[in-house]
């Protein structure tokens, strides 16, 4: 008799190996559940409900960890950390759910956090027949989220963007560049006629019309993939839904004239991507930086409130993509933090895109060199497909889908090229 390692922390593998050795559907369904070990953090706890919780989770093998001073009574509030497996969790969730001390109302945050991770579970195992991806219904054809990360491929027709400005300032080359975003196997396109670098001038709402119309419109006659347009101003995102764009793309993350912005999307009901950016424009998003408290809780916090909004004004939130917005109103240490925690946005229910693509935060570590660059896009490209991120938003769309689909041949399923 022997034995060999198989896994730490890779579920898709250790479930893979469930198949192998002949486990049932049913048996490897309740299995999987423990293999996946969740690490969950609690914000502003009363001692007296963590001190329940602790006990709680020891007493089935989890554990929850929290300031050394709550036990003692030295202090009232305290952060903590509560882990164990998805089976262990659902527990202690249905301990606490009839308690008092602030635990009812916790146990129903826990619950939504561990819905979301069995929807991820459940899209790790190839095999599952029963799986049910979410479908975005788009003018185009539809983009099935959570099967593997759709391209968002970036095509700026601005002379003045931080990466390829000027580029495809000139309307052919804007088109031309689009049709070849589509050869090359992007599943969108994101048109923008704004940059949105740090001090990017501020331009007129005609003029960014006049910069991204005539190109949607073009594409849209010609290609069968959705495109996006890449604005906060309402007028263009209407006129580029007029021409043709599926999705609106709100770099300001319903900051910037809110209200015009939900009567667009809810008139022409389209997908919107909804992005964090702290109330920053481009002009100042990266002038007196205030230091996060816990980056990935304060975003999370920003984007329940908006999500609130929309849904008091009518908005189908099922229809909303979730954007962190790095490099927007971020340090680099902020960016690299925020890819740590990447996976805490999934707890909200809806899909996640990043555009990390050619970020500034990623010369910290490659250098200014145009192929270093490159290396750091793709690395990161792949770091967000690992962590089952929806949508990854990129300059280099030839380059990222070939590494994809070599992390896709590892899993079973390649995913071949339009």
């Amino acid at each position: 008799m022997h034995a060999y390692l198989v896994d730490v922390f890779n579920p898709q593998l250790a479930i893979s190996e469930l198949d192998k050795i002949g486990v049932s559907k049913s048996g490897k369904h309740i299995m999987s559940n423990k293999l996946i070990f969740i690490v969950i953090k609690l914000k502003n706890i009363n001692s007296t409900a963590l001190n329940i919780l602790k006990q709680e989770a020891l007493s089935i093998g989890a554990e929850l960890a929290n300031h050394r001073d709550v036990i003692t009574g030295k202090i009232n509030i305290s952060d903590g950390i509560l882990f164990g497996t998805l089976v262990q969790l659902h527990i202690i969730v249905k301990k606490i759910k009839n308690q008092q001390f602030g635990l009812k109302t916790l146990s129903s945050d826990i619950e939504n956090i561990l819905d979301a991770v069995s929807i991820n579970i459940d899209h790790i195992d190839p095999n599952n027949s029963d799986l049910k991806f979410k479908v975005l219904k788009t003018n185009k054809k539809n983009l099935i989220l959570g099967k593997a990360p759709l391209i968002m491929g970036i095509l700026n027709v601005t002379p003045d963007s931080f990466s390829d400005g000027g580029l495809y300032f000139n309307f052919e080359d804007a088109v031309n560049r689009g049709f070849e975003i589509a050869n090359e196997g992007a599943d969108i396109i994101d048109v923008g006629g704004e940059s949105t670098r740090p001090a990017a001038e501020f331009i007129d709402i005609q003029t960014e019309i006049d910069r991204v119309c005539p190109v949607i419109k073009k594409l849209s006659e010609n290609i069968n993939i959705p495109i996006s347009i890449d604005t906060r101003k309402p007028e263009v995102a209407k006129e580029a839904i007029l021409a043709g764009a599926a999705i609106v793309n709100d770099v300001s993350g319903l900051t910037y004239e809110p209200d015009d912005m939900i009567n667009v999307i809810k008139l022409y009901d389209v997908p919107y991507i909804l992005m964090h950016s702290r109330n920053r424009n481009p002009q100042n998003m990266q002038i007196d930086l205030e230091p996060y408290e816990d980056a990935a809780f304060d975003i999370i916090q920003y984007f329940s409130k908006k999500l609130s909004y929309l849904k008091s004004e009518g908005f189908d939130i099922d229809k909303v993509i979730l954007d962190p917005g790095f490099g927007f109103a971020k340090s680099a240490e902020d960016n690299y933090n925020i890819l740590n925690y990447i996976l805490s946005f999934k707890a909200l229910n809806l899909p996640v895109l990043a555009g990390v693509s050619r970020k500034s935060f990623i010369n910290n570590i490659t250098g200014k060199q145009k192929d270093n660059m490159l290396i750091g896009n793709i690395t990161l490209a792949t770091y967000l497909m690992l962590q089952n991120i929806d949508i990854i938003r990129v300059h280099d769309v030839k380059q990222t889908k070939t590494a994809l689909n070599i992390i896709n041949e590892l899993n079973g399923d390649l995913i071949k090229f339009q």
